[in-house]
């Protein structure tokens, strides 16, 4: 009995784990100016289309 808990313990380990690197990359992607606008749906909500894009970063930069 030990020997299967041993096992889901080790394998909820790695998936915290993997999910904590996914965090991490998410995060450094998100503050990189270029490439935030295709990651984040901030940006396309509230009726604001893709023109105005720069504006909208240019206001959440402001709030943050």
């Amino acid at each position: 009995m030990k020997h299967i808990l041993k096992k889901i313990e080790l394998a909820i380990l790695k998936i915290a784990l993997v999910q904590f690197l996914f965090l991490i990359l998410a995060q450094i992607l998100l503050t990189n100016k270029d490439i935030a606008p295709y990651l984040s749906k901030t940006v396309f909500a509230e009726g604001v289309f893709f023109e105005y894009v720069l504006r909208v970063m240019q206001t959440l930069d402001h709030l943050g």
